[in-house]
């Protein structure tokens, strides 16, 4: 017995001996690891500040301080004034010679500059690997400093400006641009940089010089790369506001802070049992209200709109289109990031600041479908310009060679299409991808033509010979067409033989379809010659061809929209939280029926090539919606409305029997308002059809004239 309590007790003993030593261990090792971390982490930023990094790169030595010679930024300048647009002699694209790297010292060998930062070296990589890039400096239009200048509150301005006149080709700033995303007024009055172009983010409307200086966003890297949630909580707040930059709100407009639907936002007070004072990074993402700590930018996704600070220089409007918390701007505080180009109107909203005090219900009295169509386009705007630096670089570039190379349709289309997606995250409805280069859009949205002077009919027709041709017969007395199309849909008879066609002075031409398919009205066919398109159903007998002729002289004004008769309107059913087709008669309309309507050819090409396949499809399956199709790709193309033509609003054949038409019997409208729902679910969501509340008559329509004195008198009755 005292033997075994002898050898228990010493089994006892060494093991507790080996845990002392084992902890003792990792004490000496935790010790050993983080002296070692510490030593190379101090080691790693003395080389930093002293330059090592860069020293494989050539030095230059710059002047002494007393020898700046530059002169100031001038206070006006434009793009015709202190630009040499001679330089650009290449019209196809902007040139921009980017500077190799080089490392700028003083007489003793030290860097007069700190290191290019992360974001600086994004921009230069992104330049570098664009289409505007321009290898040799005497072909450059655009001349882009590796000198980085993205944050002038740390920048030596003297500094900057010597390293600046050491440029091989700066000629005092001409056709150079400098980048910044944090800067004064004050530093822009003491810049020395002649006539360089500056694009930064803290541009006051007093300090921003139109067409010349460009406005960006202020892009914070620990904030714009955060993932958000793909399951976000539903936006209970009317309006955030980031409190760090409106501080004063609460003792002015106590009435707005003290609203149920507003949250404030502030930073949180360091070292607190809120905030990870050790951890800066954590920090920055935290913001605090009242006793409550939220993770930064994802507390934005809670709210509908954001109030943005008045001072330009916070990165709060980009962490606000992020998330798709639309922005609410206060007037003439701030020039907003690419203000030449993006349409800030339908993404945002400006405000008086005496309106404040009533901001809230100002802002709850916007409409759903708005605010869903605001958030959409605010979000679209993040993913195409502000998600990273280099894409800012290249949006300033893109907006230098607007201003040089002015095309007002073009411009507006590049900055303000939108990149649906559809909820799977495929690409949706993107007509305009491989179309940035302007050189590649179709002519008409160039240079809209007015010297058009023909038009070509595809008529769709099955087995309804007899009524195709009273249509034909119609048709022909239109002065501008020039011919006429029959795609003869019925693969199980052949067209009938050439004599039975009426004899037209229009030149006509039957085309047996491979398939029973409504898309193939709209397959641009090689014998289509014209720029206009008419596409006519077999049974439209009440059109007179002044009406033709009418509807073709308003599509030569508006060539990127369609033109039509018969219109109809969509509708969105709060309830049901679904889309909805009507067809009465009233105030408003965001189609018209492809049964009779102008188009360009070129969307004939988008709706059979680029339009997504699965509306092709579903309409191939339910024979029906291809009109509803062409709407949606024509506004979502462009952004606009269809145009109606003539008061008339009845063109349909009366004669026909109900088994022949498409269009009788109830299904036919269940149908199309599953298309309207269907087909904004493939558009990612969006809904892109927009209403109008006009129409296009002759100028002497039902004015008191003699008839020979109207040049289209046949325009019927309603």
């Amino acid at each position: 017995m005292a033997l075994s309590k002898s050898l228990s007790a010493l089994g006892v003993g060494q093991g507790h001996g080996r845990a002392v030593r084992v902890r003792t261990a990792v004490k000496i090792f935790s010790i050993t690891f983080f002296s070692c971390l510490a030593i190379c982490f101090s080691a790693t930023w003395l080389c930093f500040k002293s330059g090592c990094f860069t020293s494989h790169l050539p030095s230059v030595t710059v002047r002494e301080r007393q020898a700046v010679h530059l002169p100031l930024l001038p206070r006006t300048c434009s793009i015709r004034q202190c630009f040499q647009v001679t330089r650009c002699h290449t019209p196809e694209r902007l040139r921009v010679y980017v500077y190799p790297e080089t490392r700028f010292v003083d007489r003793h060998g030290s860097s007069v500059l700190e290191d290019p930062s992360v974001e600086y070296a994004q921009v230069l990589d992104a330049v570098r690997s664009s289409r505007f890039y321009e290898s040799d400096p005497g072909k450059a239009c655009v001349f882009l400093p590796a000198v980085d200048t993205l944050n002038l509150y740390r920048t030596d301005l003297t500094n900057l400006s010597l390293v600046l006149d050491c440029l091989q080709w700066f000629d005092n700033g001409s056709n150079h641009l400098l980048l910044s995303m944090l800067f004064d007024a004050r530093q822009l009055t003491s810049l020395r940089a002649g006539d360089a172009m500056l694009a930064g983010a803290g541009f006051h409307p007093q300090t921003y010089r139109p067409d010349f200086d460009i406005s960006i966003p202020l892009v914070n890297p620990r904030t714009v790369k955060v993932s958000l949630p793909i399951h976000a909580k539903l936006r209970q707040f009317t309006l955030i506001v980031p409190l760090t930059s409106h501080a004063h709100l609460p003792q002015q407009f106590p009435g707005l802070v003290a609203s149920k639907d507003v949250l404030l936002l502030e930073r949180c007070p360091p070292h607190s049992n809120l905030t990870n004072g050790h951890n800066r990074y954590h920090d920055e993402r935290r913001r605090c209200s009242k006793s409550s700590v939220h993770q930064y930018p994802t507390v934005l996704l809670r709210g509908d709109f954001c109030l943005i600070p008045s001072i330009p220089t916070t990165p709060a409007l980009v962490d606000a289109a992020k998330t798709g918390c639309i922005p609410v701007v206060m007037k003439n505080t701030r020039v907003m990031p690419f203000v030449d180009g993006i349409d800030w109107s339908g993404a945002s909203m400006e405000v008086y600041k005496d309106q404040l005090p009533s901001l809230v219900g100002i802002l709850r009295a916007v409409p759903l479908l708005k605010k869903e169509e605001m958030r959409r386009k605010v979000v679209n705007i993040f993913e195409r310009f502000f998600q990273s630096m280099g894409e800012v670089a290249l949006a300033v570039l893109q907006t230098i060679e607007d201003r040089l190379t002015p095309n007002a349709i073009h411009q507006h289309h590049f900055w303000n299409k939108m990149a649906a997606q559809t909820p799977e995250g495929q690409p949706g409805m993107q007509p305009l991808a491989k179309l940035d280069d302007p050189h590649s859009l179709p002519l008409f949205m160039l240079h809209p033509s007015r010297q058009a002077r023909n038009f070509t009919a595809v008529i769709l027709s099955y087995d309804r010979f007899k009524t195709l041709v009273r249509v034909l017969k119609k048709i022909d007395a239109t002065p501008s067409l020039i011919k006429i199309i029959v795609v003869w849909n019925n693969q199980k008879v052949k067209p009938p033989p050439e004599s039975s066609w009426p004899k037209l002075t229009t030149a006509l031409v039957v085309l047996q379809g491979r398939y029973n398919r409504l898309n193939n009205r709209f397959i641009p066919f090689k014998e289509i010659e014209t720029d206009c398109i008419l596409a006519l159903d077999d049974d439209i007998e009440m059109v007179t061809p002044d009406e033709l002729e009418f509807g073709f002289q308003v599509w030569k004004e508006f060539p990127d929209r369609l033109v039509g008769f018969p219109g109809r309107l969509h509708m969105y059913n709060t309830s049901a939280r679904r889309y909805q087709y009507s067809s009465k008669w009233g105030s408003e309309l965001s189609m018209v029926l492809t049964g009779a309507a102008f188009h360009h050819k070129y969307y004939s090409y988008l709706y059979t090539y680029v339009m997504p396949k699965a509306i092709r499809h579903w309409i191939n399956k339910h024979m029906n919606c291809e009109d509803i199709a062409m709407n949606y790709l024509v506004a979502g193309f462009t952004g606009k409305p269809p145009i109606k033509a003539t008061p008339k609003k009845r063109f349909r054949c009366e004669r026909c029997s109900g088994n022949e038409s498409l269009f009788d019997g109830p299904d036919y409208f269940v149908e199309r308002n599953l298309c309207l729902n269907n087909f904004t679910r493939l558009y990612g969501n969006h809904m892109p059809l927009r209403r109008v509340e006009y129409r296009a008559d002759p100028v002497l329509y039902h004015e008191n004239v003699p008839a020979h004195e109207q040049r289209f008198r046949q325009l019927g009755s309603l």
